[in-house]
């Protein structure tokens, strides 16, 4: 009897849209089998307010995905944005006497010291990335494995976001009938489909452009130095146009997906834009299309500013060879990429899920990117879990025979 598949599903919850990938391993590869996406509501500025429909938006993306698949879906890696911070914390501890090599287990010790930092009231550790290590007092090392000394420390990145808002989300998640088998911040998740291990060696930055947020990871040296979250998503370039134009919200987000550009120099002074009026006011007016461009300029200045305040603040600005890598469903506005070398001042791209295998052409989106991270993630958390078994495993039979 054939072994059922054991599916790996990345599940991108977004302010605007919901999105779930469902893969499988094949020759050590990532396989995409299916995926299904469905518009979602009950978000703020990021963060669940309302979970009857956030629940409602999951199960219409995970039903899709099902039947698109002809498979069950039952657990998920899950995306987590907007309320997440980052700090660096040091640990250590002491090794055997005698000196015996230093193995994996002592490094895991070791950063299981360095997270035992304090947070706030309504903070929680989401994940803990190792930085380098040090080795009675000698700094700076990557990989101490194999090295002696009486002292091991290691000092990490500790990801950590509001235990509150974090609550929220696993439980919608499983409100819907799915088991979330981890959190992941968005951004470090689209990296992994989005950039290679020499572009973090170089100094890349990924920013995860969302509607209610944007969230942002950078690298130098294959360290992590940044992560953040940015107050400033797709939203509110939508509700800028809707409030200086007076039209809806829906009106305004057609006029920025049709008409928008961030770069308002380069729109025709004589070029016109049709707008419904809001509220009671009859019929059709017209607007000046730079008049729209513009706001939508001002709005990305100000997200830029943000991000290059970050950079900045790690110490990264102005070193990131690998230059900036634009993901999510704002991306594709029309001039931010250029708009963002011109005020960051390295190069930008968007960023798309290569790594995939028969990965649909209408995933081939950076607003996919997130959605595809997150299933290479499910992945190596798989792979991870394998080898502490086989390591278990091979412990048992050192103690007590085969």
């Amino acid at each position: 009897m054939p072994k059922t598949p054991r599916y790996l599903v990345g599940l991108d919850l977004g302010t605007s849209q919901t999105r779930c990938v469902v893969g499988i391993e094949e020759n050590s590869r990532v396989r995409c089998v299916s995926y299904g996406a469905a518009g979602s509501g009950g978000w703020r500025k990021g963060v669940i307010v309302d979970q009857d429909p956030v629940v409602q938006s999951i199960e219409q993306a995970v039903t899709e995905a099902e039947a698109n698949g002809a498979m069950a879906v039952e657990s998920a890696v899950v995306g987590v944005g907007a309320t997440v911070e980052s700090v660096t914390s040091r640990g250590g501890v002491m090794l055997p006497s005698g000196r015996p090599p230093i193995d994996r287990q002592a490094l895991n010790t070791a950063v299981k010291a360095a997270t035992r930092a304090q947070f706030g009231e309504d903070r929680m550790m989401l994940q803990a990335i190792p930085i380098d290590f040090a080795v009675d007092g000698q700094e700076g090392i990557r990989n101490p494995l194999g090295m002696t000394g009486r002292a091991l420390e290691a000092q990490v990145r500790l990801l950590t976001a509001s235990t509150q808002a974090h609550m929220n989300l696993t439980t919608v998640v499983n409100r819907a009938g799915l088991v979330v088998e981890e959190t992941v911040f968005e951004p470090f998740a689209a990296a992994l489909a989005a950039i290679g291990e020499q572009e973090r060696q170089m100094g890349v930055a990924v920013v995860d452009l969302g509607a209610g947020s944007t969230d942002l990871v950078a690298y130098l040296e294959d360290n992590l130095r940044v992560a953040a979250s940015i107050p400033v998503g797709g939203l509110h370039f939508i509700r800028d146009v809707s409030q200086v134009l007076r039209t809806p919200e829906a009106e305004a987000e057609r006029l920025v997906e049709q008409f928008g550009s961030v770069l308002s120099e380069s729109t025709a002074d004589n070029s016109r834009v049709d707008i419904p009026a809001a509220g009671s006011e009859p019929g059709l007016r017209d607007a000046s299309r730079r008049t729209l461009n513009e706001i939508l300029q001002a709005r990305a200045e100000e997200l830029l500013f943000y991000i290059e305040r970050e950079l900045t603040r790690a110490g990264v600005a102005g070193q990131l060879i690998g230059g900036v890598v634009i993901t999510g469903g704002l991306a594709k506005m029309t001039g931010l990429a250029d708009l963002a070398e011109r005020l960051l001042h390295t190069s930008t791209r968007l960023g798309l899920p290569a790594p995939l295998y028969d990965l649909p052409e209408e995933l081939d989106e950076p607003s996919w990117t997130t959605a595809n991270g997150l299933l290479l993630y499910a992945h190596r958390l798989r792979l991870h879990r394998q080898m502490e078994r086989e390591n278990m495993t091979e412990w048992l039979r050192s103690v007590f025979g085969s």
